[in-house]
């Protein structure tokens, strides 16, 4: 077989993976890392020695539950917020993510959290819900994410999770996060621990792999 078409068809294979793998051409709508937290710091954390703060707000969100919000310094103002028991966090305004069959996902960091009292700590089974509303409040999308026991190689964020929750829109007009326990809201502990999150748009499988093939087309023709 002639070199040349080896190469050639080895180029085409290779791109049409490309354009059907991943969220290539996903578009941020909206992104959030809690840096702008100012609470009342009176404490470090178990096991950690991180500060700790708690009855603190954040721009852009409204809170509900005892002590709210509670959070940990990561390091140089890097603050990620953490849930105890009751604890509820809502976006105040809506963000413009909710187009007619259009795809999303919202991504976010997540982990254990404690303060300053290891008999509070993230459980096996403690949990985080994460919801996307309507304007009217009801649920457009939800999923509960559990982030495992806090202990050694998962304090905080430590363990690497990355939390994805997929939604199409409805068309009913713009949409909030609220995230809050997933589960009895008088468990004694924190449910865990959120940061960085990303509200994205992202594009239809078809859509990218028929833009990227003709973006191969194009190079193909050039090769000729």
């Amino acid at each position: 077989m002639n070199k040349k078409h080896t190469t050639r068809r080895a180029i085409t294979a290779s791109g049409i993976l490309a354009c059907l793998s991943g969220t290539a051409g996903a578009t941020t709508i909206f992104t959030e890392n809690f840096n702008g937290y100012a609470g009342n710091q009176n404490a470090v954390q178990v096991d950690t020695g991180l500060n700790v703060a708690f009855g603190g707000s954040v721009a852009g969100w409204s809170t509900s539950g005892a002590g709210v919000m509670h959070a940990v310094d990561l390091g140089a103002s890097d603050w990620a917020i953490m849930f105890f028991q009751d604890n509820v966090i809502t976006q105040s305004a809506g963000i413009g993510a909710n187009a007619l069959g259009a795809s999303y996902e919202v991504t976010f960091d997540y982990g254990t959290g404690v303060y300053a009292q290891l008999s509070q700590k993230t459980e096996a089974v403690d949990s985080l819900l994460v919801e996307v509303l309507r304007g009217d409040n009801t649920v457009l999308a939800s999923n509960t994410f559990t982030p495992g026991a806090w202990g050694a190689g998962n304090y905080n964020l430590d363990g690497g999770l990355t939390g994805t929750l997929p939604y199409v829109g409805d068309g009913t007009g713009v949409v909030r996060l609220r995230i809050g326990p997933d589960g009895p809201l008088n468990s004694g502990n924190f449910e865990g621990e959120i940061d960085n999150i990303s509200v994205d748009a992202v594009p239809e499988p078809t859509t990218t792999a028929l833009l990227g093939l003709g973006g191969l087309a194009l190079i193909l023709r050039r090769r000729k």
